[in-house]
Formats: C-alpha cells, structure tokens, sequence
C-alpha cells in the first residue's frame, strides 16, 4: 500500500475523538515501516545518483538495505515494543501517558505490515525478522499491472476515501484537515495518472 493510505486506514482503525492526543502516535507508527525506505531512495537519488531503473531493480534488493528495511516492518519487534512499553507503564505510573503513546504507535506499524502483507509480490518483507528469514510473495501487488495492481489500487482508493471521513471526524485542526483533503487529491491524480 502507499504511505498516505496507511496513515489514513490507521487513523481511520485506531482513532478515537476521545483520545485524539494519540493521534500523533498514531500517524508516525504509519509512517515508521516506510521511513527507511525514503532515506534508501535520498541516497541513491540524491548521493548516490542512481537512475530508478537501477534504484528498484538493484539497489533496492542488496541484503544490507533488505534488513535495514525489515527492521521497521518486522512485526515481532513491534510487540516487543508494545510489551515493554506496557511493563513500563505498570511498573513506573507516571510514565503511562508516555507509555500508551508508544503501545499506539507500535499497534500502528503491525497494522501497516498486516497492510502490506497480502500486496506485495516479489518486493515484500520479512515481516517475522529476526525470528524468521519467511517473506510471503503474494499474488497481487498494490501496484504492478501485471499482478492485477490496477484493481488492487482502485480497493485501496475506496478504502482511503471511506476511511477519510471517518478520520475528518476524528481530527480538530483545521490545518490538518487541509493536509487530509490535499492527500486525497494526490490519490485522485495518481491514480487516474497510472490507471485511468
């Protein structure tokens, strides 16, 4: 799936209006499983100055950037997280705002992973690193034509437009529901740019 659907499905699942201090938590724990990636492709745009070709064909695939990307999509680490930030906030009260801003944002980067897991064919993680080398190559993918990436990505559209007023009703910033509107229009374009 794309970044930006993440953040909205996630906010859209994990949001409440009662709870919107965890919002923020939210929105990172979305974005955690990407953000290697991003820097991956600063470098070897930016640095390295690859073309894409060799950027997503190549570069992409070395070991060394398939662990350091499967580190932000491993799902056991996440619960890791999630069971010491829970210890933490029994052990030390005063650490439970803290610590319930850490179970959220970790709840938020395993229900990434579980997004990716059925729509990436051969560019997927291994979502159990450390405990297992398993990378599930799915037969549809969010984006390649050729693995039915058109329908996949017309699915993932819907959702996000659904789940988008749900998350219109969950924010109060008026600045953030400008970036929400200026996220779904993106998507309006890119995917009549690449499918329509």
């Amino acid at each position: 799936m794309n970044t930006p659907s993440h953040v909205i499905l996630n906010l859209a699942l994990l949001g409440h209006r009662s709870r919107s201090h965890l919002n923020p938590s939210i929105f990172w724990g979305a974005l955690v499983p990407d953000l290697a990636m991003f820097g991956f492709y600063g470098w070897a745009k930016l640095i390295v100055q690859m073309d894409e070709a060799t950027i997503w064909r190549e570069a992409y695939y070395e070991p060394f950037w398939q662990t350091i990307f499967d580190v932000g999509n491993s799902i056991p680490l996440a619960l890791l997280v999630i069971a010491l930030a829970l210890w933490v906030g029994r052990r030390y009260p005063v650490w439970q705002p803290l610590s319930l801003g850490v179970i959220f944002l970790a709840a938020s980067v395993i229900l990434h992973c579980l997004g990716d897991l059925p729509v990436h064919v051969d560019d997927g993680h291994r979502h159990f690193w450390p405990f297992s080398n398993f990378r599930y190559e799915s037969p549809i993918s969010y984006w390649d034509p050729d693995h039915h990436g058109g329908i996949v990505a017309l699915v993932e559209f819907l959702l996000v437009m659904v789940a988008s007023i749900r998350v219109w009703q969950l924010l109060q910033s008026r600045w953030v529901k400008g970036l929400l509107l200026v996220s779904n229009g993106l998507m309006w374009v890119i995917y009549a740019g690449f499918y329509l």
